[in-house]
């Protein structure tokens, strides 16, 4: 992988495990958050990461700890990623795809197409 790739934001969906990783640099390149909402827009098929505060009850909170360890965020939600599948109807199950998005500095947010 080159440097470049390694460098924008990028998040893995992972069909088998129903899991979502996060990768360091997405988390960083939003302003290292405490919380976080998963955004999905159907029409436009995209995922997008927010960056929120702790007053929104769908936030998911994102320890300290995580932010400086070496492995990335994983998120679990069967519903969730079995969503994802169905609006990305060429996935296949059991599969694994990377997705690289861009940085909205102004929102802090990362947007994905999938």
């Amino acid at each position: 992988m080159t440097e470049n790739c390694t460098a924008r934001p990028a998040i893995l969906v992972d069909l088998k495990k129903y899991r979502i990783r996060i990768h360091k640099t997405t988390l960083h390149s939003i302003g290292d958050p405490e919380h976080i909402l998963l955004l999905v827009n159907p029409e436009e098929r995209t995922l997008a990461i927010l960056r929120c505060d702790r007053s929104d009850p769908k936030a998911h909170h994102i320890a300290k700890a995580s932010l400086v360890s070496q492995k990335p965020l994983e998120l679990y939600s069967q519903s969730l990623v079995l969503s994802l599948r169905s609006i990305c109807g060429d996935w296949q199950d059991n599969q694994t795809y990377r997705l690289y998005g861009e940085i909205i500095p102004n929102e802090g947010m990362a947007r994905f197409h999938m």
